[in-house]
């Protein structure tokens, strides 16, 4: 019957023996039981115990493990040696670490306020002149260099999107949103939309960010303000092209195919004919604003509307701006509506593949206006705005609108 027994000697042999009735044990702790003969020591030890081991945050540096190989079957990933120099640093007064990404044998680092890029498995040798040479290392994380640039990723981590050599993510306290490829960080935020950018990210709380690898664009949406935005930045245009009306929780692509996630189940978008409707909610309208604002200095009529495109476009808002009254003082943007008989569109007509209409403002008087009364034809203003939509769920076109318009001389 088998049975344990402990004692309080190590590091030693133990020699048992029966003398007679008696049983006994010899602890001998040299190798050949001779005087000052070699003892049995510990030899080698690989690991040993930190007994000063606690909980330490360093939130703006990175550690690594041991390798981990499928081949040979090593996995030493929770091995983690204090005895080399397994850490690496940046700069704290950027912020905290908030993503790694490994990019051919480049890892870039974004802190809340700060990008750098540091070399994998490589290291920078500078020559007297000051130039580097890369060159082969056991260092596994090795020089850091910062981008040129104040940006970082503030804490809005899920608003990074990566394709095709370009990073793209948002700088939420700094009010951009940014893409870093081979010439460094470049603020797309500027074409266009920096103002509307600046005030949406200050009220934003989620700021989810996607690649759409269908139509090639960056998708931001920016959510729990006081409404949520999504948006897509096109690489062709070099500028912002479309806003939508789904808020997906995230998303992302995969072999072509573009996916969004919404209450915890996943959507393939453009994979079916139903425009304009997304999670299966009720379709929703497709509108395009447009702004007419040639020669802005001079008040003009506007007479016409046309537009190049499918035949299910409709105009029903159009915004000018009124003359001065008689004690010189700004009238605010007048709108005429088309539901309540402000804007009378005649009805477009299709004319040498266009489609044509005459805008009748058949609103009350309004001061300073040149024009006005029933049926009478033009929109005074020094510029129009105006809202141009379509209901259908099928596939529809839209290529060009223009106006025609007659300066007004007094």
């Amino acid at each position: 019957m088998a049975y344990s027994l402990e004692i309080e000697y190590f590091n030693c042999f133990v020699l048992t023996g029966t003398d007679g009735e008696d049983n006994y044990h010899v602890e001998e702790a040299r190798i050949k039981g001779g005087f000052n003969e070699n003892f049995v020591d510990y030899g080698v030890r690989a690991h040993i115990t930190d007994s000063n081991y606690g909980e330490q945050i360093r939130p703006n540096a990175m550690i690594y493990s041991g390798v981990f190989n499928n081949k040979t079957g090593v996995n030493n990933t929770n091995d983690f040696s204090i005895g080399e120099n397994i850490t690496k640093a940046v700069d704290i007064q950027n912020g905290s670490i908030q993503k790694l990404f490994a990019e051919d044998t480049n890892l870039n680092i974004f802190q809340e306020e700060k990008v750098s890029k540091a070399l994998i498995d490589k290291d920078a040798i500078y020559t007297a002149e000051g130039n580097p040479i890369t060159a082969s290392s056991n260092v596994v994380i090795g020089q850091i260099a910062p981008y040129g640039t104040n940006y970082g990723i503030g804490k809005n981590p899920e608003s990074f999107a990566y394709y095709a050599g370009r990073k793209y993510f948002v700088d939420k306290p700094k009010g951009a949103v940014l893409r870093l490829s081979q010439d460094g960080i470049t603020e797309i935020s500027n074409y266009g939309m920096r103002g509307y950018f600046r005030d949406s990210l200050r009220e934003a709380t989620r700021i989810v960010g996607m690649w759409d690898i269908y139509n090639k664009d960056y998708v931001l949406s920016l959510q729990g303000g006081p409404e949520n935005i999504t948006v897509t930045f096109d690489e062709g245009v070099n500028g912002w092209t479309s806003r939508h009306s789904y808020v997906p929780q995230l998303g992302g692509s995969l072999d072509g195919k573009f996916y969004t996630f919404k209450n915890c189940d996943i959507y393939e978008h453009y994979s079916n004919s139903a425009y304009n409707t997304f999670y299966g909610d009720d379709p929703v309208d497709s509108m395009v604003e447009i702004i007419f604002n040639q020669n802005p200095s001079a008040s003009k009529n506007f007479l016409t509307i046309s537009y190049e495109g499918s035949k299910t476009w409709n105009i029903d808002n159009i915004e000018a701006e009124q003359d001065t009254d008689i004690v010189d003082t700004a009238l605010p943007i007048t709108a005429y509506n088309a539901s309540n008989d402000d804007l009378i569109i005649s009805g477009f007509k299709l004319y040498d593949g266009k489609f044509y209409s005459n805008l009748m403002n058949n609103s009350t008087v309004k001061a300073g206006e040149v024009v006005f009364g029933d049926e009478m034809s033009g929109i005074k203003g020094y510029f129009a705005k105006m809202n141009i939509k379509t209901s259908a769920t099928t596939y529809q076109e839209l290529f060009s609108v223009s106006t025609n318009f007659n300066v007004n001389t007094y």
